[in-house]
């Protein structure tokens, strides 16, 4: 809250410097769950916050500015974190390899169950920033989507990490409070890089909408000519993605947090992402505007999309091999019967001219029903030796009528057999799974040859 009154106090002023944009800045990503600490070039603790407390549940009296890295680790041992085994050993060990400074990736899992993610990057003149999340829910949601959107949050994550320990480089300068303008350059030049690479979309609007501050990711999702600051939202955003996100904006100024998706043209193709917006609150419980923290979920979106049609596919497998079971038990008494019919009175022509056509028939029935069963993968498969054109000139009859009639089908079979070894049925269901492709790619009609 002492964050937000000085946010508060900087938009009262008039125009926002570079240091109040930090300011800024820094009050919204202390709204974040993600634990933080920034240890020096002799592992002793510069700055930290409380949710990393939290989420290793470390006692408040521990964390100092100077507190020894390894009083962490030897906690962390005393009481298993880390496993049976000898606790000096488990601290030398992780000791040791914090002083290498390089960058790291691991998560844990600790005794109560609670999977971390813990990320650590060295800083430029030693020490290090690691950031800690709890990622216990997402790993227990993690479906056909996991590899994309993993690859996807680890970007995010890691430049997250670069932009909050820059802005934890700075608490610590104020906490501190020793040569402040230098500090203050420092992180401002820091700041200024992480925002040239970062995927994550951050900026600020007062409550008329007004955008106080934005950075380089923010202001190149929307192709802003020039400044984003002092420019409107609607502005910005365009009338397109306004219109979707404008009720979400006004609810936030109302003083609630809200998450929504939007989707956005970019070069011909449509985008998708995520934002949150989290109102700043004055004194008086007035909100003074809204942090905008947004990331990219264009793949997570196709993929979800892959999931539904697997789905939807399996549920058809599933009904067209329970159909073509029943209807292939009524064939096999159909089919017994003309044949002990038709062997009861070989000799009557009349007979035989009505039992073999309806023979052919049944007998047509039971190889549509084997294509069900192949459709189904309830068929098992029996390789051969198969004539493709007439394995097409077959099927030309049901192509015809999976087609719409703005669709022209135009076959040219060979005159000599070409044959393939392949399940007859697994090609008939590629053959039909290329035609409805076709098919769908051409919503207007057009030629499939």
């Amino acid at each position: 809250m002492a964050m937000n009154r000085k946010a508060r106090a900087v938009l009262a002023e008039g125009p926002v410097t570079g240091h109040q944009q930090v300011e800024m800045l820094q009050a919204g990503l202390d709204l974040l769950d993600e634990g933080i600490t920034v240890f020096d070039r002799d592992l002793r603790l510069v700055a930290w916050n409380n949710t990393f407390l939290r989420l290793l549940d470390f006692p408040p009296a521990m964390a100092f500015v100077g507190a020894p890295f390894d009083s962490f680790i030897r906690y962390n041992a005393a009481r298993g974190e880390y496993g049976p085994g000898d606790a000096d050993s488990q601290v030398h060990e992780r000791v040791a390899a914090a002083r290498c400074f390089v960058s790291h990736v691991s998560e844990r899992t600790r005794p109560n169950g609670t999977i971390l993610l813990v990320r650590g990057e060295p800083l430029p003149h030693k020490g290090f920033v690691t950031l800690y999340a709890d990622i216990t829910d997402r790993r227990s949601v993690e479906s056909l989507t996991q590899s994309k959107n993993a690859e996807l949050e680890e970007k995010v994550r890691r430049r997250t990490a670069q932009l909050e320990s820059a802005n934890e480089r700075l608490t610590r300068a104020n906490e501190e409070k020793t040569d402040i303008a230098a500090a203050l350059r420092r992180s401002e030049e820091r700041l200024r890089l992480i925002n040239d690479t970062i995927p994550t979309l951050i900026g600020y609007f007062d409550k008329d909408e007004i955008y106080q501050y934005a950075n380089k990711g923010y202001i190149d999702r929307f192709r802003a000519a020039g400044p984003i600051t002092g420019r409107a939202v609607r502005d910005v955003v365009g009338e397109h993605v306004y219109a979707q996100v404008g009720a979400h904006l006004r609810h936030a100024l109302n003083g609630h947090q809200v998450t929504y998706e939007y989707s956005m043209p970019i070069d011909g193709q449509t985008t998708y992402a995520r934002s949150t917006l989290v109102p700043e609150k004055g004194p008086n419980g007035e909100t003074l505007g809204c942090f905008v923290f947004a990331y990219e979920i264009t793949e997570q979106k196709r993929m979800q999309t892959v999931l539904l049609q697997a789905q939807k596919m399996e549920a058809i497998g599933q009904l067209t091999g329970g159909l073509a079971h029943d209807f292939n038990n009524l064939l096999t008494v159909v089919i017994g019967n003309l044949a002990a019919l038709q062997d009861h009175r070989p000799d009557d022509a009349d007979l035989n001219g009505f039992v073999e056509p309806a023979l052919q028939s049944a007998r047509r029935g039971v190889q549509l029903i084997r294509r069900l069963l192949t459709f189904s993968r309830q068929q098992p498969l029996e390789p051969q030796a198969v004539d493709v054109g007439r394995l097409i000139g077959d099927m030309i009859a049901l192509i015809r009528r999976s087609l719409p009639e703005s669709i022209t089908l135009d076959t040219d079979l060979p005159e000599m057999p070409v044959f393939v070894v392949a399940d007859p049925g697994q090609l008939e269901s590629a053959l039909l799974n290329f035609v409805l492709n076709s098919r769908d790619a051409m919503p207007e009609g057009g030629l499939l040859d």
